[in-house]
């Protein structure tokens, strides 16, 4: 079986089992605080991800927000529901991760938005991709024309906004790094930052704006691998003059 297609085809039906509950979940929890909350949706849509990997790759190994760390030579990332929060409020922003990922390096990467019905996905050294047509990152080269994503870092977050308050032309905190990502890779945003991250959260974008011809780096310029801590994603055009704000607010 083709794992792009397989991949694809598992994010939509799992897309379309959390539309029935969107705004709607039942059993709401926090998981390591109150501002990080979990759902039996969370749980069932990873079951559901989990199950069909199972079946049709037995021997591949599996790490998922939920409770579930292997490691392995051939290994699937998923995240159920990236944007718990927005799920659970009835906002438009959330998504379903998946990625492959072989010897370290992510092979494919599928991030899907159900609530909008559209399917962003890449293959390494083949393109990105949403719903069929190719993808490509915004040609902006300047500061002042772009529109950004952040996350939301209390330490971090409000020093950064004040910061390019004057220097760019709008940000947004989005709530959902799957989809911030996504959006770079389509040129919706010039760039997304995320000063700390989980692999989860970011595999299957992390291939992706690659793919659609951006840059992601850690915020000191380094290559962002899976192993990073933190991630920019950009169009690569304003990447430098961007990690100069970015570390200087983090000081």
């Amino acid at each position: 079986m083709d794992r792009l297609d397989f991949a694809i085809k598992l994010s939509r039906q799992v897309g379309f089992y959390l539309l029935q509950y969107w705004g709607r979940a039942e059993n709401v929890r926090e998981k390591s605080s109150f501002q990080d909350l979990v759902t039996d949706c969370d749980k069932q849509a990873q079951k559901m991800i989990v199950d069909q990997i199972r079946k049709n790759f037995p021997e591949d190994s599996i790490l998922a927000e939920e409770g579930l760390f292997e490691d392995g030579d051939k290994l699937w990332i998923i995240d159920p529901i990236d944007g718990t929060m927005n799920f659970v409020h009835g906002l438009p922003s959330f998504g379903v991760g998946i990625a492959y990922v072989e010897k370290g390096n992510v092979v494919l990467g599928v991030a899907h938005d159900p609530v909008l019905n559209e399917t962003f996905y890449c293959v390494q050294n083949q393109g990105a991709y949403k719903n069929g047509e190719r993808i490509k990152v915004s040609s902006n080269d300047k500061l002042k024309d772009c529109i950004g994503n952040v996350g939301f870092y209390i330490d971090f977050t409000g020093k950064f906004l004040s910061l390019m308050e004057k220097r760019v032309r709008r940000m947004r905190i989005m709530g959902s790094a799957i989809l911030a990502g996504a959006y770079v890779a389509c040129g919706r945003f010039d760039f997304f930052v995320a000063r700390r991250a989980n692999p989860w959260d970011v595999a299957p974008v992390l291939l992706m704006v690659k793919e659609a011809g951006g840059m992601v780096t850690d915020i000191w310029g380094n290559e962002a691998t899976l192993s990073s801590k933190s991630f920019v994603f950009s169009n690569k055009a304003i990447h430098e003059e961007l990690l100069k704000v970015i570390q200087e607010a983090d000081r």
